[in-house]
């Protein structure tokens, strides 16, 4: 039954693949409309960042020396943790902040102890990168962007997450990550659930809200970027889950549930959102000036008015 789940799911990625295949036709035949020069610089950018944003990235993946996995049983419990505490000595991240790892008990508790240390700096990483792929996927307005974006950001994401933990996963977990991250690319490149979480947004919306210029447009733009952060949301907790867990019963015990991914997304964003849906609240019923711009691409000028709120508000603070 699982295989057959696993079959259906690659089968309807492949499927998704040809939308961020049209994206890029769509936006190529745009750029040769305009001049043919245009088009080619366009697919000469693509290239190479795929190349310094992806390639190079994947490169540092697989030199880095690999780590532990995680134990299905507590059988070897204590030559494992007298690996995990020698890799722990040594980890760069650790000795910058002159954490003593020495003084650390060999135990199960003490193993935890400095997990919790790496975790909240890998906290920090998952949301420095979920929340600049929610602003940049946002504004993207294309699927083979968004694609791009999507997974560059999570093959970084997987690179930093490694260097922290000062170790990779071995090559068959890699194999495993790489197809979270091949998932995500394809969902969100596809741009096919940006409707459906757009409807749902739009049925949640005050009659307030519908006001607003452009609010159709806006909502779909968040709606994207938003479901591309909980993928790269995903991504990010499975690898550390890779990193950091000790003990499993499963496999399973490393994917959390859809749930807790959405939930942990919607903190990671929630401060943007709020702060761009109370500019939207502000701008309901108004007119706009530059309605050229904000037809283009509302969401960029939404995201503009809100930075440029906040950065008044921090001038206003200094001086």
């Amino acid at each position: 039954m699982l295989q057959q789940i696993k079959r259906i799911l690659a089968f309807l990625s492949v499927i998704l693949l040809y939308f961020i295949a049209k994206e890029f036709l769509e936006l190529y035949i745009y750029l040769h409309t305009i001049h043919p020069f245009a088009a080619y610089v366009f697919i000469v950018i693509a290239a190479a960042v795929l190349v310094y944003f992806v390639g190079i990235p994947v490169y540092r993946i697989i030199k880095i020396p690999r780590a532990p996995g995680p134990l299905k049983s507590e059988e070897h419990i204590d030559r494992e943790l007298v690996k995990r505490f020698e890799l722990l000595e040594k980890n760069p991240y650790l000795q910058s902040i002159g954490y003593d790892v020495a003084s650390v008990p060999r135990t199960i508790e003490g193993y935890e102890q400095v997990m919790r240390i790496l975790k909240k700096e890998s906290t920090k990483i998952r949301n420095a990168y979920v929340n600049r792929l929610f602003y940049s996927s946002a504004i993207s307005q294309n699927g083979f962007i968004d694609a791009i974006l999507i997974l560059s950001s999570s093959v970084n994401l997987v690179k930093d997450t490694f260097v922290l933990y000062n170790g990779r996963v071995s090559n068959r977990d890699l194999l495993v990550i790489g197809r979270q991250v091949y998932y995500s690319m394809a969902i969100g490149g596809s741009e096919t659930v940006e409707y459906a979480t757009g409807e749902i947004f739009s049925k949640l919306s005050t009659e307030g809200m519908r006001s607003v210029p452009f609010f159709d447009k806006i909502l779909g733009s968040l709606a994207d970027g938003f479901v591309n952060a909980a993928m790269l949301t995903r991504v990010a907790l499975i690898t550390d889950n890779y990193c950091s867990k000790l003990i499993i019963r499963s496999e399973r015990d490393l994917r959390p549930s859809p749930a807790f991914i959405v939930q942990t997304a919607a903190n990671i964003t929630g401060t943007v959102q709020r702060r761009l849906f109370d500019e939207m609240k502000n701008l309901a019923g108004s007119k706009i000036k530059n309605a050229a711009t904000w037809a283009t691409n509302p969401v960029k000028e939404l995201f503009e008015r809100v930075m440029g709120k906040e950065m008044r508000k921090e001038e206003d603070y200094l001086f």
